[in-house]
This record gives C-alpha cells, structure tokens and sequence, in this order.
C-alpha cells in the first residue's frame, strides 16, 4: 500500500502516540500498585507496632481504655485511618471515632489479589492484641479501619498528575511536532508533488535547506524542459526560414477552424498563393538571393494581414492564407490586391533590383471544399488558372463565381472613379398636389451616365455602394448637390420643396444632423423646403439614438417623410415614436388598388395619416384610374410616371414653369 506524505506523519504519530501510551500505561499501573503496596505495608507495620505496645502495657481489658489518647494519636497521625476499634470477641471496647462502632467481619474473606484492589476495596485491616491475665491468655482485637475518601483522593490526583505531565503534555508536543513537520516538511513535499504533476503554479522558497534545494533544482529542470518543448513544438509547426507557420501547423489550424465554422454556418478563403518566375530568380541570382527574398515576402505577408487571418509558407515558393470575417467578396477582394500590390514593389536583396508578382487562388469553406485537402486541391487549381491569365492575379476556383466577383470589383472601381470624373447627376420627379395638380415639390434621384454616354441602373449601383460603404461619399455629394440646385431655383423663382433620400449609413454618421443643419444655415435655406427621406430600416437600428437625430432635424424645420411605408416592420409603432410629416406609400400597394383587400390597405393609410395629422404621398402612379381613385380617399400627393418621369435640372425648369401656365 502506498501513502501520501500526510498520511504517513499522521500513521508515523500516531504509533509514536500507542507506543507511549502503552508504556506510559504499564508503568503507570506499577507504579499505582507500589504506592498500594507501601500505603498497605504502612498501615499493617502500623498496627503490628501498635499492637504489641498495647499487649505489653495492659493487664487486664479494662486497661484497653487507658490507652485511649495512643489511640486517638495514632489515628489522627494517619491520613489512611478513618478510627481505630478495640474488639472483646464482639464487644466493641474502645473506639476512636464515636461514629464508627462496628465493622463488616465479612469483607476481610474477599479474594483481591493486588495491593491496590485491598486498598480500593478492603474496609479495614486487623491484628490480636495478646495478652495474660494473671496466668491466663486473653485475646482482643485491634481494628484499623480505613479512610476510604483519603485513600481515593490520594489516587485521583496522582492520576490526574499523570494525565497532565504524562498524558495531555505529550499529547500537546506531538501535535506541536504535527503542525510543523506539516509547515516545514509534509506541505513543501505535496507542494513539490503538485508542481511536479501540473507545472502550474511554482511553489515559494522553503525554510528547509534540503527541501529548497529539491524546489530550486525541480523548477530549474522544469523550466529548462518547458522551454525545450516550446521550442520543439515551434520547431515542428514553424517554418525555419519565413518565421510563418508551416504545414503542420495549418493543418491542426484547420482542424480547429472547420468544425468551428461548421457549428455557426459560417464560410472562409483559402488562398494558395504562388511566387511567379521564382525558380528562374533561384537559377539566375542563386539559393540565398531566393532565400532573403522570401524571408522579406513572408514579413510583408504578415504584416498585410489582419489579427483574425493565418498565413503558412507550405512549399519553396508557395504560401496559404486563411482569411475569415469578411463582410463581401468586394472586402475581400481588396486584401488580395493589397497582398498583390504591396509584393509587386520592387524588392532590393543584396545590391539586386527584383521585380515579382504572385498568383492567386481562392476556394471557399464550404462550396469549395470541406476538409484540407479538398480545400488545398481546389485553391491550387484556381492559383493556376490565375497563370494561364497572365500571372500577377487571382481567381476564384468556380469560373461563374470569379466573373461575378470580377464584374463586381470592376464597378466598384468605376463607381469610385465616376464620382471623381463627375459622371453623376441628379434627376428630379415632381411631386403633384392631387386637388389642384400643381407641383409642390420634387423628389432627388441619383443617375449615373458613363464615359461612353451609357446609362448605369440605379439597381446595379446604389446596392453595392450600401455594402462597400461608398454610399456616404456618394451621399455627401447627393446632399450638396440638391441644397445647390434649391439655392439656383430659389433665385430663379421655383419655390418648392426637394425631397433628399438618406442612407441608413449616412444617417448614422457621427454629427450628421449637426452638419446637415450647418449647410442649410451656411446656404440661408429655410428647413422647411428641406425634406429628409428614410426607410425604417434606419428606424430599426439604434432606435433611441436615432429618434434624437430626427427630433433634432424635426425641430430645426426640417421635414421628415418615412419611404415605403408598409413595406417594413412594425410602421404603427414607428408613426407613433417618430417625428413623421409624410408617409409614402410604396408602388406595389399602388398596383393592387382595384382589389378589395388593396383598397382597404390604402384607405387605412390614408385616414391614419390624417389622424396623425401626416401627408401622404402615393408613388409610381401611371395611371389616370389611379389618380381617380386617390382623389376619392383623399390622398394628399403623388408622383410617377403619369405626370412625369424624373428628369434633369433644365427639362424640370421648362416642366415647372408650364405647370405654372397651366393653372
């Protein structure tokens, strides 16, 4: 059987203790008995002695009581005599204690072989007291009786003096030693034994030489060992010449990540990326030329990459990077090109001018591939279909995935670039009163007409411009144009309202209403003139934050109209929180005017934003039975293609000033 350290002290005391004890016990008893023994030997010396001087000094019996005042001495001499008693056969003749006349005669037949049971338990102890009368032998007998509350007295406290200074003091010393072998001796070594089991936590200094010597060389050993794993694990998941991760590393990275992305539904990039013409600048320039190189395109690597992405050199030239948290192909695109554009650079290795570019190839987890080697394969395959196209470029592993992020990528470019060639314009739909046909206002859309004078949908680019976030650079220039085109009206006598469509991430920028009211007051436009179009999508997002703004909007003058109402969620709520003047109501309710159900749905619009006190514009009308029908449920405005498409700033101006005509 094996036993902690605890429990070894624990058994190694407690034998001490049952050792000490048993001998502490033996001796105890003998030494108990001695003192009976001499207590008894006392006593009976005692009596002989007194009876041989009572037979030698009486004659008769009644000189018994002569020797009265002997007695009375003997008796109280005597701690252990409770009386002394003078005997004829059974007449009492004397006695030392008046209380004391008789004895129990049976008592003195009771077997008690030790000392101590005749001490303990013996009533008295007797002896003749012989004698001659004239020529006759005469006999009385002479009794010691005892004192039993002395004699028990005496022994308790002996035996409470040896519990004390033999029992209860050795006890004390033994738990005293307990304590500090367990301070100094049995924690240190289960502190060594946790340490040498965890390697967790290491232990503190020990007051004990020998133990802080095992201490300092265990953690010394340990530490040195740890270290050596450290390094044999880095050695073995490190590529030795980059510093990156080397394949087996990817791989447990993998392992890891698959299962992780497979619980969320969540995709990733594999990128195999491949250094073109590399063997010719190893053959041309040598191994070390090729070997700096690569350490310098590893550091460039790393440090393109964000925090959440890996990178692992797999082979001479050839490297794969993960790249997960991507919110688009667009984002993720542009890292690749950032990778691309920072290798492209012309690279200095030892007085040497090299001019490099790197393939690309792209699979996803999971479409592409659902393990490493899948994965690996697939991305491969991409990498070189990016080397028939010429090198220096990316593909994707699916040829209808990569010519739609390709399309994608080249109009973000073009987009971006418009803004800049000024290749946008803004067009304007007039919004009519229903009652009297006069144009109140006009609604700004943005339209895009490239360099080759070719008109790009608003549905192609306004979606995109949302996700890359381009939407705020492109809303900024929408907002200045329209103010500009208020002022240049104003001044020309058109007096109407614009209405100006905002992004939910242009609305959400920090200070936007603060710079909104600044150009208003910097261009004197009344707020009044000014309508702010929103989705409530917006009003879904940050609902408090975003009641603020509009209460501030609201209160400077500015109008707010909610676009597509209905079309969203919870619009009753959002009417009743918000600061709402005009409520749209989409072109798809529009077109099911004619059905009961439609019909229903429009009325209760219309009479709810009356109650609320709202206008209420119906858009894309392009009928006249439309218009009939909206004067019947007193609708407020409208807009749409019966009265006019959007048109540009100048065929707007001769279309307002005939309206005006035509009144």
């Amino acid at each position: 059987m094996i036993y902690n350290i605890q429990k070894f002290i624990l058994f190694f005391i407690s034998l001490i203790l049952i050792i000490f004890y048993t001998i502490f016990g033996y001796y105890f008893f003998k030494q108990e008995e001695e003192i009976s023994n001499i207590i008894l030997k006392s006593l009976e010396n005692n009596i002989i002695e007194t009876s041989y001087k009572l037979a030698k000094s009486i004659e008769e019996k009644s000189d018994i009581l002569n020797h009265r005042s002997l007695l009375d001495r003997i008796s109280s001499n005597e701690d252990f005599i409770q009386a002394i008693l003078v005997f004829d056969n059974e007449k009492l003749l004397l006695t030392t204690n008046p209380k004391i006349k008789t004895i129990n005669r049976n008592l003195k037949n009771y077997k008690l072989n030790s000392s101590y049971e005749k001490l303990m338990n013996q009533e008295y102890i007797e002896e003749e007291i012989t004698f001659y009368e004239g020529r006759n032998l005469r006999k009385l007998l002479l009794v010691f009786v005892f004192e039993k509350e002395e004699i028990y007295t005496h022994f308790v406290k002996n035996k409470l003096d040896f519990i004390i200074y033999f029992g209860l003091f050795p006890i004390l010393t033994l738990l005293l030693l307990l304590i500090i072998l367990r301070i100094y001796i049995s924690k240190p070594l289960e502190l060594l034994r946790q340490y040498a089991y965890y390697h967790n936590i290491v232990p503190k200094a020990f007051k004990l030489k020998e133990l802080e010597a095992i201490r300092h060389s265990m953690v010394d050993s340990f530490t040195r060992l740890e270290a050596e794993k450290k390094e044999l694990y880095l050695m073995a998941r490190t590529d030795s010449l980059s510093g990156l991760a080397n394949r087996n590393s990817l791989n447990e990275y993998l392992e890891r990540l698959i299962p992780t992305m497979q619980r969320n539904e969540k995709e990733f990039a594999f990128l195999f990326l491949d250094i073109d013409h590399f063997k010719t600048i190893n053959d041309s320039l040598g191994h070390n030329i090729g070997d700096e190189l690569l350490k310098n395109i590893s550091s460039i690597i790393k440090k393109t990459l964000r925090p959440s992405d890996f990178v692992a050199r797999v082979g001479g030239d050839e490297f794969v990077i993960i790249i997960q948290d991507y919110k688009s192909y667009i984002e993720l695109s542009n890292i690749i090109q950032r990778i691309q554009d920072y290798l492209s650079q012309t690279w200095l290795i030892q007085t040497h001018p090299i001019n490099i570019g790197c393939s690309i190839g792209v699979a996803f987890f999971p479409k592409d591939g659902e393990d490493i080697v899948s994965l690996m394969k697939n991305a491969d395959i991409a990498m070189y279909e990016a080397k028939k196209l010429g090198r220096n470029q990316y593909h994707f592993f699916t040829e209808e995935l990569n010519e739609t992020v390709q399309k994608v990528i080249t109009l973000d470019k073009q987009m971006r670039q418009a803004l800049i060639d000024n290749e946008y314009i803004l067009y304007y739909q007039p919004k009519i009163d229903l009652s009297s046909g006069k144009i109140l206002g006009v609604e700004a859309l943005i339209r895009w007409i490239n360099k080759t004078n070719k008109f790009v949908p608003p549905s192609d680019f306004i979606p995109l411009a949302e996700e890359n976030g381009f939407i705020k650079e492109l809303g900024i220039w929408i907002v200045d144009e329209a103010l500009n085109q208020y002022v240049k009206w104003r001044d020309m006598g058109i007096d109407i309202s614009i209405a100006i469509n905002i992004s939910a991430k242009q609305f959400l920028e920090k200070d936007f209403e603060i710079k909104f009211i600044e150009k208003l007051e910097e261009k004197k436009i009344n707020p009044a003139k000014i309508n702010l179009e929103i989705t409530e999508y917006i009003l879904m997002d940050k609902s408090d934050y975003v009641q603020d703004i509009l209460n501030i909007l609201h209160d400077y003058g500015v109008r707010i109209s909610l676009d597509d109402f209905g079309t969203g969620y919870s619009s009753l709520s959002y009417l009743k929180k918000f600061p709402i003047d005009y409520l749209k109501i989409d072109k798809a309710f529009l077109d099911d005017y004619e059905s009961s159900s439609g019909k229903i749905f429009l009325e209760t619009i219309v009479k709810m934003g009356q109650m609320l006190k709202m206008k209420v514009v119906a858009e894309g009308i392009e009928e006249q039975e439309q218009i009939d029908y909206l004067k019947t449920i007193s609708c407020d405005e409208y807009q749409g293609y019966y009265f006019s498409k959007p048109l540009n700033n100048e065929d707007f101006e001769k279309l307002y000033f005939n309206n005006l005509k035509d009144e």
